[in-house]
């Protein structure tokens, strides 16, 4: 589970901003809290974290932070590349050159700190730190000077100095030459076979974003391969009132070339897609997604069937409403908590295309299923009807805006004083909690 994030200096977050999912001492109410065993007491930590704040305040750029340190993380870099950290752009004093990526979470009964600093040129610093009786203490950290050359400690806490994987890992360090400046010490390690690496690396690996115009590319293969998962969607849909009442997929081997031939594809779409493995296609009210297996390749198409009038009626997804294909890109993270998956979502824009009541039973039922989980869910809305303190508790409620310089700035709701009796919904549209569009002139 995550348990605090620090960012800064990426696009419109400039200083550091904080997201923390622990809760206040002073928190009573147990419904959202999951309480984790360590080997130095128990925590508790929230399952459920939300942003609001008008458009272009920045709540998409916390998301993609995530997204970018992640790739960042769990792909690698090629050796001699940029990093391609895209850095605020405004003029503030005190933000540094570097651009800070630091995460706090909970693996294995420890508590873990990794963190690292780009320039758009290398990693400037890297570290792994575990909690101890007496604090953080490193695991190993890294400095990358300006002349490119990289000082790595790997300490006590790491391992044996007989241990293989120290041993390994002392030898891993003396590889980082100038030209892998922009790579990450743990990348290197897990790409190695280190196990402490490779699980910290799963644990990202494991973090979930998901994006309003995010398709989930396995979701065709899925629903024609796995009839449970068939059936949820189905079941779910039709439950929601989509109209929807069966969800189906069919796929056929194709020759590609007189595919793209017959539907007239561009030229570079073709190049693309025989450059990768798979992906989606959305063609003349079509959806289909291609794989290649065998140097075979294969369209599969999502079929969804209405009763109408007594007859059974078959449309493609892009026939279906905005709010179906926003319900099909997150019905998912709910069968997946009926698998027992430990994912920590990230969500961009829940609402989107949804009614309220839509967004709320997917927070809720998260939240009902989530309570034997390590699962989380963080996400970014605009439906202020969400804003309420009977489905959500104020540590779960964040407010972000954009301050007179142009940054993105970060307040827990659990900064304001408010009573039972309070209308908050109408106080957050008055701007007593700030985040709120300002329309200026007359309209």
């Amino acid at each position: 589970m995550l348990l605090k994030y620090i960012v800064s200096n990426f696009k419109s977050i400039g200083h550091s901003i904080e997201f923390s999912m622990i809760p206040t001492e002073n928190n009573t109410d147990k419904r959202f809290l999951t309480r984790l065993e360590t080997k130095y007491g128990d925590i508790d930590v929230l399952r459920r974290g939300a942003f609001f704040g008008p458009n272009a305040s920045g709540k998409s750029t916390f998301v993609e932070s995530i997204q970018f340190a992640k790739e960042y993380i769990v792909d690698g870099q090629k050796s001699g590349k940029s990093t391609r950290v895209p850095q605020f752009k405004g003029n503030l004093e005190g933000i540094e050159e570097t651009s800070l990526f630091q995460f706090v979470f909970y693996l294995d009964k420890n508590v873990f700190e990794y963190g690292f600093t780009l320039t758009p040129k290398r990693v400037s610093e890297e570290w792994l730190m575990i909690r101890t009786d007496k604090g953080f203490v490193p695991m190993f950290t890294r400095v990358t000077d300006e002349n490119c050359i990289t000082d790595i400690d790997i300490e006590t806490k790491f391992g044996r100095s007989d241990s293989k994987d120290r041993r390994l890992a002392e030898v891993l360090k003396s590889s980082m030459k100038e030209n892998q400046k922009n790579q990450l010490f743990l990348y290197k390690l897990k790409d190695n076979g280190i196990k402490r690496a490779e699980k910290i690396v799963d644990w990202f690996e494991n973090v979930q974003v998901i994006f309003p115009n995010t398709k989930i590319q396995w979701l065709p293969i899925r629903v024609k391969e796995d009839s449970d998962f068939r059936e949820f969607l189905s079941e779910s849909l039709s439950k929601l009132d989509t109209g929807v009442s069966k969800i189906s997929a069919s796929g056929a081997e194709i020759n590609f070339q007189e595919f793209a031939e017959k539907m007239n594809l561009p030229k570079e779409l073709v190049a693309d897609i025989e450059n990768k493995e798979s992906g989606l296609i959305s063609l003349n009210g079509r959806y289909f997604i291609f794989f290649e297996n065998k140097n075979r390749t294969s369209l599969i198409q999502v079929k969804f069937e209405h009763s109408l009038n007594n007859k059974i009626a078959s449309f493609n997804i892009d026939d279906e409403s905005d709010g179906t294909q926003r319900l099909l890109d997150l019905l998912p993270i709910l069968f997946q908590m009926d698998k027992k998956n430990n994912t920590i979502y990230f969500v961009d824009e829940i609402d989107r295309s949804l009614h309220t009541k839509l967004s709320k039973y997917i927070l809720q039922t998260f939240v009902e299923n989530s309570q034997n989980l390590l699962s989380q869910i963080i996400f970014t809305a605009h439906d202020v009807n969400l804003i309420n303190l009977r489905d959500f508790t104020k540590e779960e409620i964040w407010f972000i805006e954009k301050n007179n310089t142009g940054e993105t700035a970060l307040k827990p709701f659990s900064d304001f004083e408010t009573n039972d009796n309070q209308d908050i919904i109408k106080d957050y549209l008055n701007g007593r909690f700030g985040a709120i569009p300002v329309i200026r002139g007359d309209m």
